[in-house]
Parts: C-alpha cells; sequence; structure tokens
C-alpha cells in the first residue's frame, strides 16, 4: 500500500487524555486519498493544499467519542473549516502502525458546532 508522509504532528494536546503516543509521524495512503475523492470530491483540492498543514498545526483538536483513539484536527479558513479525521496509533496498539488520516472534509460552522457539543476539546489555538 503506498502511503504519503505528512509529518510529525505535536503530541503534547493529545498525550494528556491519550497517554503516550507510539510515533508522532501522520500518513495517508493511497487508499484513503481514492476515499475522499470519492466520497468527498469537492474537498480533494482543499486536502492537497492544507490537509498537512490541518494535522500538523490544527486550530481545533477534537476527540472523536465513537471512535477509540480518533480525533478531528479542525483547520479555521476564512469561510469553512477543514476537519481532517486522524487516527492515532496509541501505546495499547498493535506496533508498527502509523498516525493515519482516515478522511477529510469541510464543516460548516454549526456543524462544528455540533462537533463540539458531543465531543471533548482537546486543544485550541490561542
Amino acid at each position: 500500500m503506498e502511503m504519503t508522509v505528512l509529518g510529525n504532528l505535536d503530541p503534547t494536546p493529545l498525550t494528556a487524555f491519550f497517554g503516550q503516543l507510539q510515533t508522532t509521524e501522520v500518513i495517508v495512503t493511497d487508499e484513503r486519498i481514492a476515499h475522499i475523492k470519492e466520497r468527498h470530491p469537492e474537498d480533494l483540492l482543499l486536502f492537497e493544499q492544507y490537509g498537512r498543514e490541518a494535522v500538523l498545526s490544527p486550530d481545533l483538536i477534537i476527540r472523536d467519542g465513537k471512535h477509540i483513539g480518533t480525533v478531528f484536527a479542525v483547520k479555521k479558513l476564512p469561510d469553512t473549516n477543514l476537519n481532517v479525521v486522524v487516527r492515532l496509533v496509541l501505546e495499547t496498539d498493535e506496533a508498527g502502525f502509523k498516525n493515519s488520516v482516515m478522511t477529510f472534509y469541510r464543516l460548516r460552522e454549526r456543524n462544528l458546532k455540533k462537533l463540539l457539543e458531543k465531543n471533548q476539546l482537546l486543544y485550541t489555538r490561542e
């Protein structure tokens, strides 16, 4: 499976909740890019432009209450919000995996509010 390394995330806002991560490296596989292209075709260009930045320096990190070890990395743009869903590799996970992008899509302000109401905010950029 082909993958692209996006870089290393800052584990500081995550370790308080999730404990140590096995790695700080974040990847996206070709299969996931194909998923974004198929399910959110209008957002693929935005992912290519802002995906890396959204993961590595998000404005908000929200815990996904439905999926273990998963967070929403949200990047605010003037006219919309971008949401990168990232599966983290926790200490309890099998060794050898990387933190990886599951999907990416735009998030309207009211949907971001809903996400914040239903899930725990782990980090917000000052």
